[in-house]
């Protein structure tokens, strides 16, 4: 049996705000999966229903989306702090563009939210980012050419960009050294 709120709980006034509009997956028998679908209709939220062979995935999918958010924002405001900005100044800054994302996923959708500098085949910029980041950071630069990677397909499907676009991309975004001298940075 199971009953699960795809919810973050960190604290009980944010689990009691957030479980209204949050999905809970059901993996049960009938009677039981009727009663526990109503459950989460009263809660406010939806229902889908797993097998036992999808709730690892399931999980794995929840962590990404939300675990991995979390960390993403915190190397975003470490690269603030190289710039003077404190972590709580850097993420009440991102916070407005967090929630933007977060309502263009809601209302647009995959692949058309998709912006920034792969959405539209901006190799310049995207050097300038990977010049920076080897300077400053090599991990987390490291990190910004998987994501890349992995966001030039999104792009593609947008489409926004072309395949020899999307080729050029991926070329620099495997590059693991950039030299300075081939690209201006503006401070």
């Amino acid at each position: 049996m199971l009953f699960h709120p795809l919810q973050t709980f960190a604290g009980v006034t944010q689990a009691i705000d957030n479980i209204p509009g949050s999905t809970f997956a059901v993996e049960a028998e009938e009677p039981l999966k009727s009663l526990l679908k109503e459950m989460a209709q009263k809660l406010g939220g939806y229902s889908i229903e797993l097998k036992p062979e999808d709730k690892v995935l399931y999980h794995a999918s929840a962590v990404m989306a939300c675990n991995y958010l979390v960390t993403l924002v915190k190397l975003s405001t470490d690269l603030w702090q190289s710039f003077g900005v404190s972590r709580p100044d850097a993420v009440r800054a991102l916070m407005p563009l967090l929630k933007g994302t977060l309502n263009n996923l809601a209302t647009i959708g995959i692949p058309d939210c998709l912006t920034g500098p792969i959405s539209r085949g901006d190799t310049g910029t995207v050097q300038k980012h990977l010049i920076a980041l080897d300077q400053v950071d090599e991990p987390v630069a490291e990190t910004y050419r998987n994501l890349g990677l992995l966001t030039v397909p999104v792009a593609l499907a947008k489409g926004k960009i072309d395949r020899n676009r999307a080729d050029q991309m991926i070329e620099i975004l495997n590059s693991t050294a950039l030299s300075v001298n081939s690209v201006t940075i503006e401070r």
